[in-house]
């Protein structure tokens, strides 16, 4: 008796462990697969980096703030337009054509221009995810995350 309460103890405390680590992605019958996740429009939020030991939020120009990215799915390939605002008021507006685009459960990857691209993504929630990479800025290279929201 005492070895089937410890057994059933055992597979509750791995059951209530697994939802602890599931808990940023709400169990949602719309999010099939890490690809449907990513389909839709999405607004660029905020940018982050790190100093050192501390992260830090690069404040973004206002057409910065206007940046978007859509995935959609075409003939069962999906692809990315990336949306940019510039000028003074914002008012300018251009966009990339459709991109082909590749994800698996850790990454985005395309090629953008002629530059290819494969960059880390970490989903923070149903609503918002973040684009990982390396870049110059502030004139040292640093880790930055780029955090997108669902529109």
């Amino acid at each position: 008796m005492k070895k089937l309460t410890a057994f059933i103890l055992l597979l509750l405390m791995m059951n209530c462990h697994s939802q602890q680590k599931n808990k940023l992605l709400p169990n949602n019958p719309k999010v099939k697969t890490g690809i449907e996740y990513f389909l839709g429009n999405w607004r660029f939020v905020e940018k982050n980096y790190n100093d050192g030991t501390e992260k830090k939020i690069y404040t973004l120009h206002e057409c910065m703030k206007l940046y978007t990215w859509k995935f959609e799915r075409i003939n069962d390939k999906i692809y990315l337009t990336k949306n940019y605002f510039t000028g003074k008021d914002c008012s300018m507006k251009s966009s990339s054509d459709k991109i082909l685009v590749t994800i698996d459960e850790n990454s985005i990857s395309y090629t953008d221009v002629d530059l290819f691209r494969n960059e880390k993504y970490k989903i923070i929630s149903y609503n918002k995810f973040v684009i990982i990479y390396s870049d110059i800025l502030n004139g040292k290279v640093r880790e930055i995350e780029d955090v997108y929201e669902r529109q």
